[in-house]
């Protein structure tokens, strides 16, 4: 008789992720796990307390290779903070359930008066190379991120679900001119 595969918790989350990048929130259950990993549910119970736990740890995972994705676009043309939106508008093409798990969901929200926005510190980093940025007093940083945040996940949402029917350099040609527009209505206003 062979040996019995030992089901560590690297094991189910890894499970867990390549379900929720595959098939989506809705398919992960402990039963998909345990199927994933052929055994019972028996061993994602024992190691976890329910499957809220398992989902905030993809969800963590999710986000990650949501970065990694973002900085990971490179382009000398352009400036850092349109590469990361270009790497961001990629990561909603490529990632369809990873992209709706981490920004439709639901799964969590914030409050952007207590909390920071998914990445936030880390996203701001390209943004704050520009000489016109670091002009601007830091609440109206924050209000110019927020904003292109907002236009970005639309944008990403439209290009992720196929309705937005227009070629990938167009809908980044609108991500540069929105930045543009939000950098010049945010200086004149902090004049």
């Amino acid at each position: 008789m062979p040996p019995k595969a030992i089901v560590t918790a690297e094991k189910i989350l890894q499970a867990a992720f390549e379900i929720v990048r595959m098939q989506g929130l809705e398919s992960l259950t402990a039963r998909s796990i345990a199927q994933k990993l052929n055994c019972s549910t028996q061993p994602v119970y024992r190691i976890y307390a329910n499957m809220d736990e398992v989902k905030d740890h993809v969800y963590e995972m999710a986000v990650e290779l949501m970065q990694q994705q973002v900085f990971s676009y490179q382009d000398e043309q352009n400036s850092p903070a349109l590469n990361m939106a270009i790497g961001f508008l990629h990561f909603a093409k490529q990632e369809h359930y990873l992209f709706q798990f981490v920004y439709l969901s639901g799964y969590k929200s914030f409050d952007l008066h207590e909390e920071l926005f998914v990445g936030e510190t880390l996203s701001m980093k390209p943004m704050l190379h520009s000489k016109r940025f670091q002009t601007i007093d830091e609440s109206k940083q924050r209000n110019i991120f927020i904003k292109i945040s907002i236009y970005l996940i639309g944008t990403g949402t439209m290009i992720n679900s196929g309705t937005l029917k227009m070629e990938f350099h167009e809908a980044v040609q609108m991500v540069r001119d929105m930045y543009e527009a939000i950098m010049t209505y945010e200086g004149r206003a902090s004049s």
